[in-house]
This record gives structure tokens, sequence and C-alpha cells, in this order.
């Protein structure tokens, strides 16, 4: 279903991602393209995740998710496949990302 007020203007590069965030490029391919930011659930291998409390561990276990903000301490919990961005705070780097991919649309 299309969504009237909101637009992903995706696909968008790791790099910019790492950029926004203010975090160091872990030797990862700077080309590398992020189609959405979804929940740890829906989440694909073209997407960005995000995973802030113990509560959802069991989600975070089997994200497909190919990146996760996450805090130091969970990043235990994500599978192998799901490189951790390191945040300070999860929820505000979540609104960062969130704000490239979605832009208010006026029609």
């Amino acid at each position: 279903m299309s969504n009237p007020f909101f637009k992903n203007h995706g696909p968008i590069k790791i790099l910019e991602i790492l950029k926004l965030l203010k975090l160091e490029n872990k030797n990862l391919d700077n080309n590398y393209k992020i189609h959405d930011i979804k929940d740890l659930f829906t989440s694909t291998k073209n997407d960005i995740t995000f995973y802030h409390s113990k509560k959802y561990k069991e989600l975070a276990k089997n994200t497909k998710a190919s990146f996760c903000l996450t805090t130091a301490s969970l990043k235990i919990d994500l599978p192998k496949t799901c490189i951790a961005l390191i945040v300070d705070n999860v929820l505000l780097s979540t609104s960062k990302i969130t704000s490239l991919f979605f832009l208010i649309c006026s029609k």
C-alpha cells in the first residue's frame, strides 16, 4: 500500500549513513546500498534495523538485516550476518536514519 505522506528515497549508500552518525568506516564497502530501515522482524538483507532493548532479544537473534543500530552491550545478540553499528543512543540514531529515507511529501 502506498503512503501518501512519506516516500522512501532509498537506496542510500552505507557511507552516507556512517557519515550522518559520525561513525568510522569499519572496512565496509562504501558503495553498499541500503534500501530501507525496518524493524528487526520485517527487515531483509538489503535493510538496516535497530535494536535498543533486551526485550527484543529473540527478534534480534533472527533478524535478516545486513546492518543494525545498537549498543555495545546488545550487539552480542545479533546474528553473524548482521553488522552492528554501535551508537550511544539507538532511538535518536534511528530517527536520523529514518529522516534520510522518508521525507514528508508536499503535493
